[in-house]
C-alpha cells in the first residue's frame, strides 16, 4: 500500500490513464487491509483510550473519510477507469475534494503507519541487549537524513498550501522526471511515518512515566 500510495500521487495530472487504475488498485488494497483487520474495529468501544489510541484512531477515520472522498470525486472526474458512466455534474468541486482528500490521505495513511511501527532496533537489536546496536544507529541516521530531503519537498512540491485547501489546481512541471517525483514523496512518506513513530514513543514514555 505504501508504494500504491506513493506511485498515485506522483502520476496525478502526469500520467492520468495510470493513475486512475493505480487508484482503484489502492482503494482496493485499502479495503482488504479494513478486512484482515476488522477486529481492531470491532474493538473500538471496548477498554480505555490513552493518546497513542486516540492518535491512532484520527489517523484512521480521517484515512477512511478521505479515500470516501477521492472515491466519490473520482467518479465525476475520471475519464478511463470510470468513462463508461455517464457525465456527471460538479467538476469543479469534485476536483478540489479530489486535490484536498488525496494529500490528507496521504498524510493519514503514513501517519497510521507511524503509529504502527513498533520500532526497527527491536528487529536487529542482539538478544537480551539493552542497548541500540550500531545497526540501528545507522538506520537512524538514513531515516534523518532521508527525513531532511523529505522537509525540502514538503516545501518545494507546496504540500502544505494543497493540505491546507488553498490550491484550487496542482502545480505540475512537467519537466520533473517521474522517478524524482516518486523519490520526493518517498522522502515525504518516510518524514511523516518517522515523525508520528516518534511522537508515539514520546507519548508513551511520558505515559509510563506518569
Amino acid at each position: 500500500m505504501s508504494v500504491l500510495f506513493i506511485v498515485v500521487m506522483a502520476t496525478a495530472l502526469v500520467q492520468e490513464v495510470p493513475h486512475e487504475y493505480v487508484g482503484i488498485a489502492l482503494f482496493i488494497a485499502v479495503a482488504v487491509h479494513i478486512a484482515l483487520n476488522r477486529r481492531w474495529f470491532r474493538a473500538l468501544f471496548r477498554g480505555r483510550y490513552n493518546a497513542v489510541r486516540m492518535l491512532q484512531l484520527v489517523a484512521v477515520v480521517g484515512l477512511l473519510a478521505c479515500m470516501l472522498g477521492q472515491v466519490i470525486s473520482s467518479l465525476v472526474l475520471s475519464k478511463y477507469a470510470f468513462g463508461f458512466l455517464p457525465s456527471l455534474p460538479g467538476a469543479s468541486w469534485a476536483r478540489r475534494m479530489h486535490m484536498l482528500c488525496s494529500y490528507w490521505s496521504f498524510v493519514f495513511a503514513f501517519a497510521h503507519a507511524g503509529l504502527q511501527l513498533k520500532g526497527f532496533d527491536r528487529l536487529v537489536r542482539p538478544k537480551g541487549s539493552e542497548s541500540p546496536s550500531s545497526l540501528v544507529w545507522l538506520g537512524r541516521i538514513v531515516v534523518m537524513m532521508i527525513s531532511c530531503y523529505g522537509i525540502y519537498a514538503f516545501v518545494q512540491m507546496r504540500m502544505g498550501m494543497y493540505l491546507l485547501g488553498l490550491a484550487q489546481f496542482a502545480f505540475v512541471d512537467f519537466a520533473t522526471p517521474l522517478v524524482l517525483t516518486c523519490m520526493r514523496y518517498t522522502a515525504i512518506a518516510v518524514l511523516v511515518t518517522a515523525a508520528f513513530h516518534c511522537l508515539r514513543r514520546v507519548i508513551g514514555t511520558h505515559g509510563k512515566r506518569n
